[in-house]
């Protein structure tokens, strides 16, 4: 079975989000503390509302939204 993974980039002000996506149960690939991004991987099946879900009452969190640079072919 192939597990569908779409690359999301998170936006935040602040400490409390990168703490937050390393508790999380996702792939933190890169946090760039100095532009205020992160990128991660997540189950396309759960889609981009769970992860909204899980970090809208986090203090600092600006927004969520999926990749452009994401390769659909280099899926592993």
């Amino acid at each position: 079975m192939q597990i569908e993974r779409q690359a999301y980039i998170v936006d935040f002000v602040g400490k409390e989000v990168p703490k937050k996506l390393e508790k999380m149960d996702i792939n933190l690939v890169y946090v760039s503390k100095k532009a205020n991004y992160a990128i991660v991987y997540f189950d396309r099946a759960k889609g981009e509302k769970l992860l909204l879900t899980q970090l809208q009452n986090v203090k600092g969190f600006i927004g969520v939204h999926p990749s452009l640079l994401f390769n659909e072919e280099a899926n592993i």
